[in-house]
């Protein structure tokens, strides 16, 4: 049993302006005596499954080849990777190359456990190394095996719990009590929580909901709850931070028709571009046979539409209208999409007055069915919440430094291992740390504008952080 625990808990969707919210006493309390970092925002895509990959490797998701929730793949289709099978046909088709950072402390002789009470596939995320015996993983959900790699003894132990309740906040205290067991019985080196809440709440009956306000309030118990158990059986590092943000749908459009319109006119045969909806943006995928000035032809238009916010498109193709990819997404995965079209944000009033980021719902075919979304650039999606508490980190401290998901991984191996990955996307978070002489890295604006969009971009230790877009034509 490790004498010190690293326990990382992702409050999925929690924003971070939720935190001062009166729902969350316990968080904003950590946040208060611990590192708070002030501009941390989500890789983009501002989706589930790109960062929860981030958070488990320390790179991006260019490099991953993980970048949202539906991808396509060529030879496999569209994959869905909420599912643990097609997380693993990903991976099959190139993507997560570098080992995750549960599988690198078992090369070490260190312990993991992940619970999660996201989908199936992002617990899968986490720690893919858990089927092949590099630490364990425990899901609440019932898509899949519930235990993958767990000890007999501690397998009895959950057994006991019973069946994960099929209800979303059951199962969700289902995982909180697993975690607690995990906790208590073997204290591993590191332990993951995927808090699936608010998230649910968020899409269902969005920010301005009684759910939300729930939801929010059960999170911040379940952060008391694990941090307490942690601390029982000695030292404890916290961090809590989510994967992205969140925005209420100011208006839900279908788009399939205005697609296959455009598909028509430019002579397009059947596949030769593939679309996949991922909350608050569109991916792309052109088939090879498709040249390069029709496929900038096809973005240019796209990028026009009135339902369209930044737009984002493969470096050899980019039209004038759309960001070259390489702006946020670094690395050189096939798997990258061609163009990625996020939705217009605009802001609005809510009830009490208060400023709303209001999102265009994108549909391709289907009913309404979301009342919140994600994966725009909008800073509403993009800013989150990072909190890190405990002996390692300083106390009372506000960060100006920019800081995501990737750096999240780094800054844990180095605490669990003691050694840095030179190799990684993410960069140590050196001015958190206690005994640290760091204190301020230098960070420099980086902003980029084209197509009557501003992103708003900051530059620290060679690495880019995308904090929002401002459109600057009406």
């Amino acid at each position: 049993m490790a004498e010190s625990l690293r326990l990382l808990i992702v409050v999925d969707g929690l924003r971070a302006a939720d935190v001062d919210s009166p729902a969350m006493p316990y968080v904003a309390s950590l946040r208060d005596s611990g590192t708070s970092y002030q501009r941390a925002v989500a890789a983009f895509p501002s989706l589930t499954r790109s960062n929860a990959a981030a958070l488990a490797t320390g790179f991006g998701p260019g490099n991953l080849g993980v970048l949202g929730n539906r991808v396509w793949v060529g030879g496999e289709g569209v994959l869905n990777t909420g599912t643990v099978s097609d997380v693993r046909r990903l991976r099959d088709g190139g993507a997560m190359p570098h080992p995750s950072i549960p599988e690198r402390l078992a090369r070490l002789g260190l312990s993991t456990v992940v619970v999660g009470n996201g989908s199936a596939g992002c617990t899968e995320l986490l720690n893919m190394g858990a089927a092949a015996g590099h630490g364990s993983a425990i899901s609440s959900l019932p898509e899949r095996e519930v235990f993958t790699s767990v000890a007999a003894g501690l397998l009895a132990e959950l057994e006991a719990l019973g069946e994960p309740p099929a209800d979303d906040n059951g199962s969700l205290d289902w995982a909180v009590a697993a975690a607690v067991t995990v906790i208590a019985t073997q204290r591993p080196d590191l332990m993951i929580f995927w808090c699936g809440q608010p998230d649910v709440a968020n899409h269902a009956t969005g920010l301005r909901s009684a759910e939300h306000r729930a939801a929010l309030q059960h999170a911040d118990r379940l952060v008391k709850q694990l941090h307490t158990a942690g601390l029982a059986g000695g030292e404890c590092d916290l961090i809590v931070t989510s994967d992205h943000g969140f925005c209420d749908v100011g208006e839900s459009l279908p788009v399939d028709a205005e697609i296959a319109s455009l598909i028509f006119r430019y002579g397009l045969n059947d596949g030769d571009l593939v679309l996949t909806a991922n909350s608050g943006a569109l991916f792309g995928y052109f088939a090879s046979t498709v040249a390069g000035h029709r496929r900038r032809a096809v973005v240019e238009e796209l990028a026009h539409a009135e339902w369209a916010g930044a737009v984002f498109c493969a470096d050899v193709d980019c039209p004038p209208t759309a960001f070259p990819m390489s702006t946020v997404v670094g690395g050189g995965s096939p798997l990258v999409p061609d163009v990625i079209i996020t939705t217009r944000v605009e802001t609005g009033k809510a009830e009490d007055g208060a400023a709303v980021a209001l999102a265009m719902d994108v549909r391709l075919g289907g009913a309404p069915t979301s009342r919140g979304i994600h994966g725009t650039v909008d800073a509403a999606d993009l800013a989150i919440p990072l909190i890190l508490h405990g002996p390692s980190f300083t106390a009372a401290t506000q960060q100006s430094a920019p800081a995501g998901p990737a750096d999240v991984a780094v800054t844990l191996h180095l605490l669990i291992a003691g050694e840095e990955l030179a190799d990684a996307d993410g960069r140590v978070l050196r001015e958190s740390l206690r005994h640290s002489a760091e204190t301020n890295p230098e960070v420099v604006a980086q902003n980029v504008e084209r197509g009557g969009t501003l992103l708003r971009m900051l530059r620290c230790d060679d690495r880019s952080y995308l904090l929002g877009a401002t459109p600057t034509r009406i």
